[in-house]
């Protein structure tokens, strides 16, 4: 568990919803670039190196399917570099927004990464659970159940091909499905029963949590609060605006500096507080 991992679940939840939102709503290049550069660091922290390695499978096909897809679906931009058989031609323009259209979707992907292993199911049940407890309850199931299908499924398999390892092709599949999907059904009602059973949702119902609010999480708060809020003003501002049609136009002054500094240092927060505890412990020792 990473140091940031550790704050209050407000802290999490308020530091990604602002970085989410800031990345998926810039639209100048070198924005996109340091908040993907960020996230893959913060990734490689949480994750470790062979997790991440099994998320840029997923990841880098998507990056390449929007870099492709903008320079043969979009006409525009004024600096033509070829035509295609079919007539259309490719711009310069086109392709670089293609680039950053996959730049900024990675990075979104990279720090959903990092929600999902610091943001956990208690975490999110503690936050969303007293006002909502069902729909939290069932965001929380529906988010745990294909990663946990996807591994009992390879436990099925496996035990199958133990038990009768001449059989394969569809019947082994079919078999293996069948006994996953029982499985499902299975452990979905003993959840359903169990929370039942235990008042979940009933109003007046307390429950226990280990979270506490302590002085270093205001701190935090007021943190990414201000910086987050700096770097919006430069959003609504024009600070960073960036123009790839129909040529390549964008700010570049000390206000848009200032602004993306803002950004890095609110982006590279957890990162700050990993090193910081890691340069505490050395010292310590």
């Amino acid at each position: 568990m990473t140091a940031f991992a550790r704050r209050h679940p407000s802290i999490n939840f308020i530091f990604f919803v602002v970085v989410l939102l800031l990345t998926m709503m810039t639209e100048h290049p070198a924005i996109a670039l340091l908040s993907l550069l960020i996230a893959v660091s913060f990734a490689l922290c949480c994750v470790g190196g062979k997790r991440l390695l099994r998320q840029l499978r997923l990841i880098v096909p998507l990056m390449l399917l929007a870099a492709i897809l903008n320079p043969l679906t979009s006409k525009l931009g004024e600096t033509v570099l070829f035509r295609f058989p079919w007539g259309s031609v490719c711009t310069l323009e086109a392709v670089l927004y293609g680039v950053f259209a996959a730049i900024r979707l990675a990075a979104v992907l990279f720090w959903f990464v990092c929600w999902n292993s610091v943001i956990t199911s208690d975490k999110f049940l503690y936050l969303f659970g007293g006002a909502f407890p069902s729909l939290s309850l069932t965001l929380c199931m529906g988010l745990r159940f294909v990663p946990r299908l996807l591994r009992r499924m390879r436990e099925v398999s496996q035990t199958q091909k133990c038990l009768q390892p001449d059989k394969r092709g569809l019947r082994h599949a079919g078999r293996v499905v069948s006994v996953t999907v029982t499985w499902a059904f299975e452990s979905a009602m003993d959840t359903a029963n169990s929370m039942k059973s235990r008042g979940y949702g009933l109003r007046g119902r307390t429950a226990y949590s280990p979270y506490r609010f302590a002085a270093q999480d205001a701190v935090a708060l007021a943190w990414i609060v201000l910086l987050g809020a700096a770097a919006l003003t430069g959003r609504f501002s024009g600070w960073y605006a960036f123009e790839f049609y129909p040529t390549l136009n964008g700010e570049h002054g000390i206000c848009t500096v200032i602004s993306a500094a803002c950004f890095g240092v609110l982006a590279a927060y957890p990162l700050i507080s990993e090193g910081k505890e890691a340069l505490s412990w050395r010292v310590l020792r």
